[in-house]
């Protein structure tokens, strides 16, 4: 099987995904933005409160929906990612001989998932990931990320926030939302176009360059 392939695959059904379930919300928040149809602001300010924005919940609302696309798409990219490494992984067992690839991975020791395939293929296949083109903290921020959206949920909000072993160990994260990280007011996620393509960047570099070791 051509795990490489279907990897891609997955990235670019969440990449397209992304684009087009984030459209509306986008076009509306820019409507609201410029003052469109049906977004035109007829307060008037003798006799209403003008002191917030017109449409203001209804841009918050938009702006969210933008947010957990966005956050939906990284895990779904951290997925394939680690659908990927257990795949190739099964394959090279199966090429030089079998055994169990569970197996394998708990006697490796590793204190995380990605620790164990990465001492899987090192002590296995031979392949020093540290070698590789890929900074192997940035995969670590992906999966870091991905415990956060997870784990680090909060009832009363939609945002979600890094959880301080995480923002003290990376505390200029990939996914961290500048503007918030300036005003102090806490370390939030953020996964616009951006920051997925570089998280998508980031997963077809590193296990293109598997699939060539």
């Amino acid at each position: 099987m051509d795990a490489l392939w279907f990897l891609r695959q997955r990235l670019m059904f969440s990449s397209n995904l992304y684009d087009e379930a984030a459209a509306p919300f986008c076009e509306k928040m820019r409507r609201i933005e410029a003052g469109e149809e049906p977004f035109v602001d007829n307060r008037d300010p003798f006799y209403q409160d003008v002191s917030e924005p017109a449409f203001l919940e209804e841009f918050l609302e938009a702006n969210k929906a933008v947010e957990a696309v966005g956050y939906f798409c990284l895990l779904t990219t951290q997925a394939s990612l680690q659908t990927y490494l257990r795949e190739h992984a099964a394959e090279l067992l199966r090429y030089r001989g079998g055994g169990d690839l569970s197996a394998k991975l708990r006697a490796t020791g590793g204190g995380s998932w990605f620790e164990r395939y990465r001492l899987l293929f090192l002590n296995e296949f031979g392949m020093d990931w540290s070698q590789g083109p890929t900074k192997l903290t940035e995969i670590e921020q992906i999966n870091l990320t991905r415990d956060d959206l997870i784990h680090n949920v909060d009832v009363t909000t939609t945002t979600v926030y890094r959880t301080k072993n995480h923002s003290d160990r990376f505390p200029a994260g990939l996914f961290t939302d500048e503007v918030w990280e300036n005003l102090g007011i806490g370390s939030k996620i953020k996964i616009g176009r951006e920051e997925l393509t570089k998280a998508q960047q980031i997963v077809d570099e590193f296990c293109s360059w598997l699939d060539r070791s």
